[in-house]
């Protein structure tokens, strides 16, 4: 028989059951903390800005001029600086109004994907038919067609060009077949001196389509990188002597 401690104690006890339930019930309850956007402040997807802007990003999939994806993009997403993404906007506002569209190929570049390409190019190699005709691989670099450094990874610099709204297409001879673009006479990432903005001669239609992509970008605070009529940056960039390393996700 029991003695009054035991007695005593037994009417203090929880079983073990309900203890389990209410421990249960509590965790339920408590809110799961959500995972953390890997963006750095002052950075944002394109979509969150202007869906309506078509992206290419080359570099996360096959059709570029490595032949593979590039270390650091983990998806086919434009990342921007917020005041890139919202001057790229009223560019595409401009685009729309004429039946046309912008078309993004790449946007913020991580520093481990500049390596990368730097990596990748003093691997050495003749030249590609499709990407560098006329140039050796190993001398990308020196020729000024693949950067040590890149102003992509400051986060306000972009790729582009103008498509038809109707998906019409051009198949150029160099670079990537661009699916729905206008004729620029030559395909983003052609690493040949006709991709100069300013290159003469060309087709009377390329050299049109090349003004009035510089006059929409100039007009919302874009400047030109001479040698590549695809390849602008924001003037006045908040970043200007920063390089991020964050890789490209989807959230």
């Amino acid at each position: 028989m029991p003695g009054r401690a035991e007695r005593g104690a037994s009417r203090h006890t929880f079983p073990l059951g309900a203890a389990l339930t209410a421990t249960l019930i509590l965790l339920s309850a408590t809110p799961t903390p959500a995972l953390a956007d890997p963006l750095p402040v002052g950075f944002l997807r394109l979509t969150d800005v202007d869906p309506t802007i078509r992206q290419d990003i080359r570099y996360a999939s096959l059709e570029n001029f490595l032949h593979r994806k590039v270390d650091g993009y983990d998806a086919p997403v434009c990342i921007l600086t917020a005041q890139a993404a919202k001057a790229l906007s009223s560019v595409q506002r401009t685009m729309t109004a004429k039946g046309l569209t912008l078309v993004v190929f790449d946007c913020y570049r991580p520093a481990r994907a500049v390596t990368d390409m730097v990596r990748w190019t003093r691997e050495g190699g003749p030249p590609d038919p499709q990407w560098y005709p006329t140039v050796r691989r190993g001398d990308l670099i020196a020729k000024g067609y693949v950067g040590e450094l890149s102003s992509h990874s400051r986060g306000s610099t972009v790729d582009l060009a103008i498509a038809e709204t109707d998906n019409s297409s051009v198949d150029p001879a160099c670079g990537a077949p661009d699916v729905g673009t206008l004729d620029f006479g030559t395909g983003f990432d052609c690493f040949d001196p006709m991709s100069e903005t300013a290159h003469r001669p060309l087709p009377a239609e390329a050299t049109a389509n090349r003004k009035m992509l510089l006059a929409a970008m100039r007009a919302a605070g874009f400047r030109n990188y001479a040698r590549e009529w695809w390849h602008f940056t924001l003037a006045k960039e908040p970043f200007p002597k920063q390089r991020f390393d964050f890789p490209v996700t989807a959230n």
